[in-house]
């Protein structure tokens, strides 16, 4: 069984290679930017190096397969701040273990803009609109012997000034459980989505995550959005001691495509989890922001 399971896993990383090469799907502009900014203080902490290392409720944004690490029940929350151009994005998701019936997650993303100005055709200010975008992501998880399997239905909901329109896309991922030292994840995210009449790209990411020795974890990502040349690098570190009985703290790092980002997080009784990153933008223009989530499991 483990020999298919390894043939499985080379079949897939093929066939994602034979998609990136292959004609475009869609459109590389990605319209809906709530899908692509990444969620959670932790994985943000470590620039978004995540795909193998998902293990709570934002496995659902990352890779559905990490859905399978929840060992009963999981509540993350995150919000953003300081992030500029009048921006907001919050997230939430809630995950649960049914045992033999597999993992689900359910995730809200809301991002915005608010006061952009409006002007009609001859440059006249018209006032001020924002812009919305809510997705809604239905995650499932299971495991087949180390072979962790996951997928999500999202659904997108954006609305401009008066105008809105609808969509609904899929992920797919994979987690390969080659040791306890050793995690690889794969995933394919935005497989059809479509949000009004813009087809969102095709993102395929391959991820290592390495629990090397004594509290420290080392990950790192390759992405690949269809129709695009150029492939993102992420790189990220976590650094997990027990400073005091049932406390424990953590430092993480990371680089996204050229992008710093750091974090600092604190865990009670591996219940409660409380979690900052500092993040730099990956377009200049942006600057910085800052990201802050908790996370309960039970």
């Amino acid at each position: 069984m483990r020999n298919h399971l390894k043939k499985l896993l080379i079949f897939t990383c093929l066939a994602l290679l034979v998609g990136v090469s292959g004609q475009a799907l869609g459109d590389s502009n990605h319209s809906f930017s709530g899908f692509r900014m990444g969620v959670g203080a932790r994985a943000l902490g470590m620039g978004g190096a995540y795909v193998a290392i998902a293990d709570d409720a934002c496995a659902g944004y990352w890779n559905p397969a990490g859905l399978t690490a929840i060992e009963n029940f999981n509540l993350s929350t995150m919000v953003a701040a300081d992030m500029g151009a009048d921006r907001k994005f919050n997230h939430i998701a809630l995950g649960y273990n049914f045992g033999t019936a597999g993992w689900a997650a359910f995730s809200w993303i809301d991002f915005g803009i608010s006061d952009i100005e409006k002007r009609d055709e001859f440059g006249n200010s018209l006032g001020l609109f924002n812009a919305d975008e809510h997705g809604f992501l239905f995650s499932y998880g299971n495991v087949l012997n180390d072979l962790h399997v996951g997928a999500t239905v999202k659904v997108a909901y954006a609305k401009i000034d008066d105008y809105s329109k609808t969509g609904v896309g899929f992920d797919l991922g994979l987690k390969y459980i080659v040791n306890e030292n050793l995690h690889i994840g794969i995933t394919a995210a935005d497989l059809g989505t479509k949000v009004g009449e813009d087809k969102l790209p095709i993102v395929f990411r391959l991820g290592l995550g390495a629990y090397a020795f004594d509290g420290f974890t080392f990950a790192a990502d390759v992405e690949k959005i269809q129709d695009e040349s150029n492939v993102k690098i992420r790189l990220g570190s976590e650094y997990d001691y027990e400073f005091a009985e049932e406390y424990f703290g953590a430092i993480r790092a990371g680089v996204n495509d050229g992008a710093f980002a750091i974090g600092v997080g604190l865990t009670v009784m591996s219940n409660y989890s409380l979690d900052y990153a500092f993040v730099e933008d990956t377009e200049d223009f942006l600057g910085h922001n800052h990201r802050v989530s908790l996370t309960l499991s039970f």
